[in-house]
């Protein structure tokens, strides 16, 4: 289609597109697309990420979302990219579980293109597309609101850290944040000792008997996680100690209040721990504090948080990356910081995780799909099958160098002996393709098999269901932590901003935190969410 052409239109109202393209200067403004005659309206927005300030930095993408939905249930939304395209139609089964074109949204309804100097739009459907700016109305600020305002300017000036939370674009997810401090119960720092050994053994007593996981031969949880039909899944994976790609993760979409109001379920594929940033592969206390926010979320949502066991949830002296022993190293870290009883327990949790999670949404485990027949009831039972385990957590993709690696009809076996559609997605962590992105879709040419691996510093990968589609989600990490922190310090403050949040309906609100959607309070996304509306 090209780049950067189209004839050039300032868009100052409503422009009913012909069959020509037409081009929009980038001016940061969002903009509304209607297709066909008011049968379908989206919104394209700017796409930004939080700085440690809580600053909204601009990326160069946009996102289009279905402004009807976006904050009342887990959806999903598309990425322009610059110098890319997206063609929005019916004919993608993706964009129609995302937004639910009715039947006169045409199967390619209209071409949009990220150019050099703008944004390219070519109507592309009989029933005809139309585009306007979205204009923001002035706001009234009340005068309790002003004085809130100018006690947080006071606090400032005193040099208490409180983070910038009166920028209207990210209301809602500061809101979450300081519902996840809540959860946290603090700031995010290392746990004292004594506490940290109460939150795992906490945490394993809980394990014993955790759901939806038949039991083995011995009396405990076997290795196999098969969740229930209507349980919305949320799956990460790789995280290797990046807090922020997890703060990120649970402040977006509607992730939390899925969790808080239980329909939705959060999957970890394994490997949490041990970063794997150059400079920083000797490094353990992120490992060790990311554990607990785990532990934390697990005991808060026993029935919606799960951890699935990957190759780095180990203590072996095999585990290493780059010639760094990252496994031995974690387990002498634990014992010098949090004494030997705590690094016991630790490795009484790994035995306690299950291999393989399954729904009749998707399936996953952490590595390799098996290369032998298996069943539900091997899985079950898989304490007793070793090699097994070891295939779930360490083989990868089958190569010219790696001849052992797993394949299509590896894959192809392993859906079928869990009974499950052929076009259910399986999904594992363990092997990026490469440094720069966090997902890859049907993977060495296998359809419905996919790679997420969710410790990108600069992005976060996620699957989850929307409709009755697995959907892929990347997100720009934001720099939660110091925000999260200072939340936590801001004792003087805490009523003030707890109003502030509550404030949010008063609010304009966009996906990425530019400032035009309009929030709405927890209590109201959660009602809104049980109703389906």
């Amino acid at each position: 289609m090209g780049f950067g052409v189209g004839r050039h239109l300032r868009l100052r109202g409503a422009y009913r597109l012909g069959d020509s393209k037409v081009r929009v200067t980038l001016d940061g403004l969002p903009i509304e697309i209607t297709l066909g005659l008011d049968d379908k309206r989206l919104r394209l927005y700017p796409e930004t990420r939080i700085n440690h300030l809580g600053e909204a930095i601009k990326v160069g993408s946009f996102v289009l979302v279905d402004p009807a939905t976006h904050f009342r249930q887990i959806g999903g939304f598309l990425r322009l990219s610059p110098k890319n395209w997206l063609v929005l139609g019916s004919d993608d089964r993706i964009q129609q579980a995302i937004f639910d074109y009715p039947e006169p949204v045409d199967g390619h309804h209209l071409a949009l293109i990220h150019g050099r100097d703008g944004l390219v739009f070519r109507n592309l459907s009989d029933a005809g597309t139309t585009i306007a700016p979205i204009v923001e109305q002035p706001q009234v600020v009340r005068l309790k609101r002003l004085r809130r305002l100018r006690k947080r300017s006071r606090l400032l000036d005193q040099g208490i850290p409180i983070a910038p939370m009166l920028d209207k674009a990210r209301a809602l997810r500061m809101n979450r944040l300081q519902r996840l401090r809540t959860i946290f119960g603090g700031p995010i720092t290392l746990v004292p000792r004594d506490e940290a050994l109460d939150l795992i053994n906490e945490v394993n007593r809980l394990m014993h008997n955790e759901v939806y996981r038949a039991r083995d031969d011995r009396g405990l949880p076997g290795g196999l996680l098969v969740l229930p039909r209507g349980l919305i899944p949320i799956v990460i994976a790789d995280m290797h100690a990046q807090i922020d790609n997890l703060l990120t993760v649970l402040t977006q979409n509607a992730f939390l209040e899925a969790l808080e109001d239980g329909t939705g379920a959060l999957v970890i594929l394994g490997d949490a721990v041990h970063c794997e940033v150059d400079g920083q592969l000797r490094a353990m206390e992120s490992s060790m504090i990311l554990m607990d926010l785990i532990f934390r979320l697990k005991l808060r949502f026993p029935e919606q948080v799960f951890y699935v066991r990957g190759n780095h949830d180990s203590f072996s002296e095999e585990l290493a990356k780059d010639g760094v022993p990252q496994g031995l190293l974690w387990a002498r870290e634990l014992s010098e910081l949090r004494g030997a009883v705590y690094q016991r327990a630790m490795g009484d949790f790994y035995r306690l995780l299950p291999y393989v999670v399954m729904s009749p949404d998707f399936f996953a485990c952490h590595a390799a799909a098996p290369k032998s027949k298996v069943s539900k009831r091997i899985l079950v039972q898989l304490y007793q099958r070793p090699e097994l385990i070891l295939e779930l957590i360490n083989n990868r993709l089958q190569k010219a160098s790696r001849p052992q690696g797993y394949s299509r009809r590896d894959v192809k076996r392993f859906r079928k002996n869990l009974n499950l559609d052929r076009e259910t997605p399986f999904i594992v962590g363990h092997t990026p393709m490469d440094r720069e992105d966090t997902l890859w879709l049907n993977v060495d040419g296998i359809d419905n098999h996919h790679v997420l691996f969710s410790a990108n510093p600069q992005q976060v990968g996620v699957f989850t269901l929307v409709g009755e589609v697995m959907v892929p989600l990347t997100y720009p990490v934001d720099e939660l932590t110091p925000i999260l922190n200072a939340m936590a310090f801001r004792k003087a403050a805490e009523t003030t901003e707890a109003n502030e949040a509550n404030d949010a309906n008063d609010a304009k609100v966009a996906p990425d935190g530019s400032d035009q959607e309009a929030a709405v309070k927890p209590q109201a996304v959660a009602k809104r969410w049980r109703r389906g509306t």
